[in-house]
């Protein structure tokens, strides 16, 4: 077996581990009534208790699969899946009570269960990358499963593309890193969910949309939609790590390359550099006559007859280009394209008017360089300052680290928002926007600080359970 294949087989065995269902199970396959013509926020299929069997659910929480429509970047409407974790019990705030004590009707406005719109970061490129299929639902209790402990209905599209197919040949057809379809993908989630489920979830209940590197985007693309299709009960939106102009950040991370020793590299400059082809992969997908013009014959070969009909996911694509050099990524100059500087500007996160409060949380050194996303805040606060936006940084912290180092800063957030009412928090605080804080944080020198999350939830079969044991 040739070494590429080996590594990208490597990463596909581990994968399949983390998988609830392999293959995938029968709730993706689109029913025979989807059609194009269908309005986006329909219902396809509801799984209203899914089965926790080969899942890392936390006791006390269950959880329900949707299928529904949405549109993609270019307005056409597409099937996708989500998956909803319901908590024990709703969250209730002491001010809800009025301070009367348990017993005592809320008083605002939650009656059922609150909602965070969960947008996951990157989990893959293929069909079978959804974060519904993964044992733990990607994020585990990084979010997921602490948000919902806390009492929150998390709702979670997988995105168009990752779980179902939204091609009759087949193809890849999600579209990584554009923001505008992902939030369209959010927003018919909320709305689809609220169909699905009106007996824990009002039509007009408050939610918070929420998201992470990828996602991060996605949850700023839909502060942008929020702007221009309001979803009734927004109470704000939480972009942490967020992606703004991503073809501008390759063309600083080349620039850097070029000019200076590897060993002086920022550690963002790999990593934005190897981020190239599965760009140049979506790029593609949204507007096929682009045609992977930017890959090396190389990265073609590694990305379609490697990685593709593997199905790969996040760690396979790391692994299927693991050996190719840096300077055989793309090809030089293709972020000139007019194709894809076309692209940029349509998923491009920041400059548009936004429906506020934002929240901007980042890593001091994440992946994604601080400067960038402070050039997003400020053009987003030009666009429209009379909106609250608040960026936070948080000292030595890393890209899913930042996650766990802000959790107190992004739960108070969402719980003082959810809480405070429906006059409370409308998004618009004056001489808010753009103000921005640095978290100094304790034993920053000792703490790890990998670029992923330094630990794993596992799973074990039913049977052997005793390894539970402790």
């Amino acid at each position: 077996m040739k070494l590429p294949i080996a590594q990208t087989h490597l990463g596909t065995e581990f994968e399949a581990e983390s998988f609830a269902h392999t293959p995938l199970d029968n709730f993706y396959t689109i029913p025979t009534t989807f059609n194009t013509s269908m309005e986006p926020g329909t219902l396809l299929r509801i799984e209203a208790h899914t089965d926790l069997t080969n899942y890392t659910v936390p006791s006390g929480l269950t959880m329900s699969r949707i299928m529904y429509t949405s549109q993609n970047l270019n307005g056409t409407v597409v099937p996708v899946s989500a998956f909803v974790l319901w908590p024990y019990a709703p969250f209730q705030s002491t001010a809800e009570y009025g301070g009367h004590g348990r017993g005592h009707p809320p008083r605002s406005g939650v009656s059922k269960f609150p909602m965070i719109a969960w947008a996951h970061g990157t989990a893959g490129y293929f069909v079978n990358c959804a974060p519904s299929n993964y044992r733990s639902l990607q994020y585990n209790f990084m979010t997921s499963y602490s948000l919902a402990l806390e009492g929150f209905a998390v709702v979670a599209t997988d995105y168009a593309g990752l779980g179902v197919t939204t091609r009759p040949d087949g193809e890849s057809s999600h579209e990584w890193l554009a923001g505008p379809a992902g939030a369209n993908d959010v927003a018919y989630a909320i709305e689809a969910a609220r169909k699905a489920f009106p007996d824990q979830l009002d039509k007009e209940g408050p939610f918070v949309t929420m998201g992470h590197s990828q996602g991060g985007n996605v949850a700023w693309a839909f502060a942008e939609r929020q702007a221009v299709l309001p979803v009734p009960g927004y109470r704000g939106t939480i972009a942490i790590s967020p992606v703004t102009r991503l073809l501008d950040l390759v063309d600083k991370a080349l620039a850097v390359a070029a000019s200076t020793l590897p060993a002086s590299w920022p550690l963002w400059v790999p990593i934005v550099i190897g981020l190239q082809p599965p760009i140049i992969a979506s790029i593609t997908t949204s507007f096929p006559d682009y045609n992977f013009s930017g890959m090396t014959p190389q990265s073609y070969d590694r990305w379609n007859n490697i990685l593709k009909p593997a199905q790969g996911c996040l760690a396979a694509g790391g692994l299927a280009f693991a050996d190719v050099t840096l300077d055989q990524l793309a090809r030089p100059g293709w972020t000139n394209n007019s194709i894809a500087q076309h692209w940029q500007q349509e998923v491009a996160a920041g400059g548009k008017k936004f429906a506020g409060p934002l929240l901007v949380l980042a890593g001091e050194d994440d992946a994604l360089p601080i400067d960038f996303l402070e050039a997003g805040v400020a053009t987003s606060c030009s666009a429209d300052g009379d909106q609250s936006l608040e960026m936070f940084t948080y000292q030595a912290m890393k890209h899913f680290p930042v996650i766990q180092a802000s959790r107190m800063k992004w739960m108070g957030w969402i719980k003082e928002r959810i809480a405070g009412g429906n006059d409370h928090w409308m998004g618009k605080e004056p001489g808010t926007c753009g103000q921005n804080t640095f978290v100094e944080g304790l034993n920053t020198n000792y703490t790890l600080q990998p670029i992923t999350p330094n630990w794993l939830v596992d799973w074990v079969a039913p049977a052997e359970a005793w390894e539970l044991s402790f």
